[in-house]
């Protein structure tokens, strides 16, 4: 057998088949859970952050030994680690594009008369042959959020909901009245102007307090030539229409919602910050009263993403009875092109994938000698590694304290993002309905907030990070204190430096383990700057230690970082450090482990962390 057939056989076919078994399975249960079964998951969690994730479980079980038939060498030894990721990324690209296209191709389109027709199980396309998106009504949320590395970025949100109610009369419930042939009078509900006719339906007869009608110069005098044919002047029960009172009595049965941004620099003051909203807030108010919302060709209901839930939260602030209201958006291109192009990209990217796959094992020396040692049983290989890693949380594992810290803090967040709150970052309301440490409550009796707001992150990559940053003092601290007195350590210095944050900040909510990490920190300079601990590369741990607390605390002076917490765990560590040094006993010694580090902080405006 040539050499090529051999790494076509052995490193190729078996790239092809695991790729397309998981795009392929991936698909399937997308389609199961999240569109049949209607599974309340993260839009962006399914189709990206899973779908570029998840690749990598294959390609470690089944690709990795494969890889090694072949002889890359470099200075660093990379060459297999990039193989491993160019594989993934070649089954993640295809995998990502086949999870949009699914929505598109799978969404049925329902024409309805008006919106008074829809119902349950629904469709995720919508044509309105008559309608009236009410503007009057509107549900409002205002938010803010941080993005970008160390979250240098605030970005301001406007989520508005309209209402989406029918534009025909109803005889049975709403007010009729008769108009002459022609005459199209224009309608007034306590005081707000109105299309001649819209509403109409919308308003009981036992909902009216007084009508007038107004004819001839008396309503051009004050409406102007619109009311060439008269007005009608309703007063409602209920007062104004745009409260809360009128909706709870009329409740939308769909939405029509729009989202309006803007991104700033976070590092300026918070009256520039003020300042930089309300010239938002203002500029936005003029564009969405000139915006015409009826220009669309059909509606999008919108799956569980992070705009929906602000829809959600503005929708449920204006009528608190409402628990799944139906969410749509403006699609204003043919319903035809709503795939586009992403059934030729599917096979686009996988081909592209593939062939690069192909170049990348020809290229490098076939290693002979390792052919007969492919593993025949990659599964049971990899399950062996599997229950090895896991082997940290044994009674025995040097690092069991710091495995379950880990963990936990990744199970909360993982929760966090299963029950629809987000996953690249959450709100700062559902922070503190999680256990964030907010000062008016922990103060008014929730003590348990300055505990629990420690496993609480804002987002992906602030639980990331810190989890990062715990790891790589735990390699050094916990062999050294013992499981009792690291983890009283960490618990304490995360209750201290809760304490700090609510004293510092009155307003924000606090979250993250920032704080108790560095703590650890803490203990460990207070341990190094003794002559009692003798580990390897001391003095450099200790100046490592050093410029790595300096730069993390300088880049908290930008002002969405929660210093206030980071220098009350740190002193609560030395503290600490300087307790175990002069009133317990510790190993003279510690075996040296590879040194890698870096942390998160806790997040300002909002949330602190």
């Amino acid at each position: 057998m040539t050499n090529f057939s051999t790494r076509i056989r052995l490193i190729f076919y078996p790239f092809l088949i695991v790729a397309i078994c998981f795009i392929g399975i991936y698909t399937f249960l997308d389609w199961l859970f999240v569109i049949r079964l209607e599974m309340p998951l993260s839009e962006d969690l399914v189709h990206y952050w899973l779908a570029v994730s998840l690749p990598i479980i294959p390609v470690l079980i089944w690709l990795r030994p494969r890889i090694k038939l072949l002889i890359l060498k470099d200075k660093k030894g990379n060459l297999p680690f990039l193989y491993q990721f160019v594989a993934m990324i070649a089954i993640a690209i295809p995998t990502v594009i086949t999870q949009d296209y699914l929505v598109t191709a799978t969404g049925r389109l329902t024409v309805l008369q008006n919106i008074d027709q829809i119902k349950r199980p629904l469709t995720k396309y919508y044509g309105l042959k008559k309608y009236f998106i009410d503007k009057q009504h509107i549900a409002v949320y205002q938010r803010m959020a941080t993005s970008g590395k160390n979250n240098e970025y605030l970005d301001f949100y406007i989520d508005v909901a309209c209402p989406v109610l029918a534009d025909t009369l109803k005889p049975d419930s709403g007010l009729v009245l008769n108009l002459p042939d022609g005459k199209k009078p224009v309608l007034v509900i306590d005081g707000i102007l109105f299309k001649s006719g819209s509403m109409i339906q919308n308003i009981k007869r036992a909902d009216i307090k007084s009508m007038v009608v107004l004819t001839g110069k008396a309503a051009t005098a004050i409406y102007g030539s619109k009311a060439a044919d008269g007005a009608i002047l309703i007063t409602t029960k209920s007062g104004i229409p745009g409260n809360s009172d009128f909706l709870q009595a009329h409740v939308p049965k769909a939405w029509l919602c729009l989202q309006f941004s803007k991104s700033m620099s976070n590092n300026l003051s918070r009256d520039e910050k003020d300042k930089a909203f309300r010239e938002f807030d203002s500029v936005t108010n003029i564009e969405f009263k000139e915006k015409n919302l009826g220009e669309f060709v059909y509606l999008d209901r919108i799956p569980v993403n992070d705009r929906r839930k602000a829809y959600l939260k503005a929708i449920q602030r204006k009528i608190d009875t409402v628990k799944k209201p139906v969410i749509f958006e403006t699609v204003n291109e043919p319903f035809e092109t709503r795939s586009g192009n992403k059934l030729e990209w599917i096979f686009r990217s996988f081909g592209i994938g593939a062939a690069i796959w192909l170049l990348m094992i020809v290229i490098p020396k076939l290693n002979t000698l390792e052919i007969e040692k492919v593993p025949q049983n990659s599964l049971q290989n990899s399950l062996e590694a599997i229950y090895k890693f896991l082997s940290v949380f044994k009674a025995g594992s040097k690092f069991q304290i710091t495995a379950i810290i880990i963990g936990l803090n990744l199970l909360v967040f993982i929760i966090m993002v299963f029950a629809g709150l987000g996953f690249i970052s959450f709100d700062a309301r559902d922070l503190l309905n999680w256990g964030g440490d907010y000062r008016p409550l922990t103060m008014g009796g929730q003590w348990w907030r300055l505990l629990t707001s420690i496993f609480v992150h804002g987002g992906l990559m602030h639980v990331l990070m810190n989890m990062y940053g715990l790891f790589f003092v735990a390699i050094f601290l916990e062999p050294l204190l013992g499981k009792l007195r690291y983890a009283s350590a960490y618990l304490v210095c995360g209750v201290v430096a809760s304490i700090a944050s609510i004293s510092w900040h009155p307003t924000t909510v606090g979250i993250g383990a920032s704080g108790a990490i560095f703590g650890l920190y803490g203990v460990l300079l207070a341990l190094l700057s003794t002559n009692k601990v003798d580990i390897p590369a001391k003095k450099g741990l200790l100046i490592f230690s050093l410029v790595f607390i300096v730069i993390n605390l300088v880049s908290g002076l930008g002002g969405n970082i929660d210093n206030a917490a980071h220098i009350g765990g740190l002193l609560c560590g030395l503290m600490i450090g300087y307790y175990f040094f002069f009133f317990t006993n510790l190993p003279e010694k510690v075996e040296k482990s590879e040194e890698t580090s870096n942390t998160a902080d806790r997040v300002d405006d909002g949330t602190t962390g």
